[in-house]
């Protein structure tokens, strides 16, 4: 998945993690489960429009990336001071790329970083649980893109309820 869907996924469990009480534990379920969301939603990425390689002559990848990057920054900029220890752990696994991709850009080498270490290890958690390799592949079609937009949509409703459930809970 791209960055604004595990953005979100970061901030619905920093929401429904977040107590008063057991900062320690509560602290520890978002860290935790925030990663693990981020292998769960890679695994579902091959339901959507995400090629594995960049192709900089197509105009829709391009428009596409641009949108992903816009709306990354919208939704940093919106839920980061509340919730970015749910946020960072949800996108803790893309220092892979950052990584990965950086020495390559930078005519660098960190022998012990170039492979995706951490999406390996999440890969190898959920590759124990049998049924993924039956889910369609479709990251090579543009159409397959409103599947990650439905997804953001019903995360922001996810997100719209937790609030209301927030602001209608009186003490």
């Amino acid at each position: 998945m791209q960055a604004p869907t595990h953005i979100l996924a970061g901030v619905i469990i920093k929401k429904l993690f977040d107590w008063s009480e057991y900062k320690a534990v509560a602290y520890t379920l978002i860290a935790v489960l925030a990663f693990l969301s981020h292998g769960l939603l890679d695994k579902f990425a091959v339901l959507t429009y995400h090629r594995p390689d960049a192709d900089f002559s197509d105009p829709f990848w391009v428009g596409y990336h641009i949108a992903v990057l816009l709306v990354s920054i919208v939704f940093l900029y919106m839920y980061w001071g509340e919730y970015k220890l749910g946020i960072i752990f949800a996108m803790l696994p893309d220092f892979d790329w950052i990584m990965i991709h950086g020495q390559h850009a930078l005519h660098i080498d960190i022998p012990f970083y170039n492979t995706p270490h951490l999406h390996n290890a999440l890969n190898f958690l959920y590759d124990l649980i049998p049924g993924w390799e039956n889910l369609m592949d479709l990251r090579y079609q543009p159409w397959a893109a409103i599947f990650e937009v439905l997804l953001i949509a019903l995360l922001i409703l996810i997100i719209r309820a937790l609030d209301n459930r927030r602001r209608n809970i009186h003490f």
